[in-house]
């Protein structure tokens, strides 16, 4: 039989040795929903700047003519802001245009403080000095601390540069008179580089988290995704909560081997697509019933399924759990065939064969393929078992071991079966069957 891959790390080595796709796409989200906010905040902002200059000339008539300039500027600038925003959110996270146009959103305000001293130069020329000294330099910053919603360093440390050269700009070319003294524009331009390079490590941080959180996101997501088509969510929970150890320890288990009896010889009967169908279907409900009972399905090995009970989560009884899930296949098998028979004119018969012990698991296989899986004398019996259910007559048999960790129930429904020498054991082991019955 072709043997599938390990189904439980299949699941955890494609986590923990793949690339998470789609992760630049996130972050590209990340950075285009961040611009896209502080765009909103300053249509909002420069609005309120507009209503406060607005009520500052009602007190004070000398203010009008530099509160007209202004208010031509914070209406330029809204403007300029708005359709900004309207084309960055036609535009797809991640394209040319949209990174333009995010550049452009955060990189705009640094050159208004130029617009900003012309107008004052002009109009009111005696507060040029300690807008130039002062207040420049604060607006200067607070624009640098918008290019945090970057997520990027070089984008946030350009802007301290930039603004840093602006700054030098603008007091290179103001009168003499209105020019703050040369130290304190040194330290000026000094705060504003540093300011970019502490914003910009700031940015580069977040971009880090953000790749972190997102990369943890569809980790939990893929792995919590996977593991519900093969586990019950009991046992999914358990798994996100406490994790696996991927390098392999020692535990007891149950372990179940199913394997359709004659399956070669009906499908030959019918074409590849319609035995697929019929394979999926059985697998769907048989899988379900497992991971209902707390079973695990290791792998798929043509028409076999391979399944423990008792790991990686414990199981108070593993044992019945597991006997439990092969008489309930047996009975869904009769259902189903029910509907194969109808359609198809087939009917499928199914061994099954239980063993207990104690197994390794873990991460098995090369450096480019792993499986997840478990390993050991224990696993080996109980595909021996299954494989002589075709001659005992007997559908299902377990080993003592696993009959011995039964209710006095389920075994009085068992029959006690001559020891069988499997294939490869010097050693006979103690079995018991369990034939047709009418509540089968």
């Amino acid at each position: 039989m072709r043997r599938r891959p390990g189904i439980l790390l299949h699941v955890m080595t494609v986590i923990a040795s793949q690339p998470i796709s789609g992760l630049q796409s996130e972050l590209d989200q990340a950075i285009y929903s961040g611009v896209v906010r502080i765009l909103r905040l300053w249509m909002i902002a420069i609005p309120a700047l507009g209503l406060v200059t607005w009520v500052f000339q009602l007190f004070d008539e000398s203010l009008k003519p530099l509160q007209h300039r202004l208010l031509l500027l914070i209406a330029g600038a809204f403007v300029f802001n708005a359709i900004n925003l309207l084309l960055l959110q036609r535009s797809r996270p991640g394209q040319w245009s949209a990174r333009l146009l995010q550049a452009l959103g955060l990189v705009y305000p640094l050159v208004t403080p130029v617009l900003l001293v012309v107008i004052i130069a002009d109009v009111r020329p005696d507060e040029l000095r300690t807008w130039v000294g002062s207040s420049i330099p604060q607006l200067q910053l607070l624009m640098i601390a918008a290019s945090l919603f970057g997520f990027t360093f070089w984008v946030s440390f350009s802007a301290g540069l930039i603004s840093a050269v602006i700054y030098l700009f603008i007091c290179f070319f103001v009168p003499d008179p209105y020019r703050p003294d040369t130290p304190h524009i040194i330290e000026s331009a000094v705060y504003l580089l540093t300011a970019g390079a502490i914003a910009g490590k700031g940015a580069s941080e977040s971009r880090n988290l953000v790749s972190k959180v997102v990369e943890s996101i569809k980790s939990h997501e893929f792995l919590s995704r996977l593991l519900g088509a093969y586990v019950s969510e009991e046992v999914k929970e358990r798994i996100m909560e406490q994790g696996l150890n991927l390098k392999g320890e020692e535990c007891e288990v149950t372990v179940l081997f199913s394997d359709l009896r004659d399956f070669t010889s009906l499908s030959e009967k019918l074409s590849p697509v319609t035995v697929v169908d019929i394979l999926n279907l059985y697998f769907e409900r048989m899988v379900q019933i497992i991971s209902e009972e707390g079973g695990v399905v290791d792998k798929f090995m043509g028409d076999a399924i391979m399944a423990y009970f008792g790991a990686p989560v414990s199981l108070p009884a593993p044992r019945r759990s597991a006997v439990q899930a092969a008489l309930r296949m047996h009975k869904e098998l009769q259902t189903l065939n029910e509907t194969l028979n109808s359609d198809f004119g087939i009917r499928l018969r199914a061994g099954v064969g239980l063993h207990h012990g104690r197994v390794v698991m873990g991460n098995i296989g090369s450096n480019t393929r792993r499986d997840f899986t478990i390993i050991g004398d224990t696993v080996n019996i109980a595909a021996r078992l299954e494989s002589m259910t075709s001659k005992t007559g007997s559908w299902l048999i377990l080993s003592k071991e696993v009959e011995m960790g039964l209710e006095e129930k389920q075994r009085q429904e068992l029959h006690s079966l001559e020891e069988l020498t499997l294939k490869g054991r010097k050693q006979p082991v103690v079995c018991f069957g369990r034939q047709e019955q009418k509540d089968d």
